[in-house]
Order: structure tokens, then sequence, then C-alpha cells
């Protein structure tokens, strides 16, 4: 019986550490997605400034 409950409670904290490093890697994945569209928007903003001054040169 002993041995049932030890084998029960390596499982779950086994689960809870596999979930734990799930959950952070999620959490990683969605910040590097939205660095990107950060990023993406700078540069985008960035062209049309650009496109801007170079109009207002001509």
């Amino acid at each position: 019986m002993m041995l049932i409950l030890i084998f029960v409670a390596i499982t779950v904290i086994y689960y809870l550490i596999q979930r734990d490093k799930i959950r952070r890697s999620e959490k990683r994945e969605d910040f590097k997605i939205r660095q990107e569209e950060k990023l993406a928007q700078l540069l985008k903003n960035a062209r049309e400034e650009d496109q801007r001054k170079h109009d207002n040169n001509l």
C-alpha cells in the first residue's frame, strides 16, 4: 500500500512539473510572437515615415 502511495505522489509531482514547463514554454512563445508583431509594426511605421520624408523632399 505504501508503494502505491509513493508511486502516485511521484506521478502527481512529475505531472505538475511537466505542466509548469509547458506553460512556461507557451508563455515564451506568446511573448516572442508579440515581440515579432511589435517589430513588424515598428518597421511598417518607419517605412511609412521614410516614404513621407521622401515625398516631401521631391
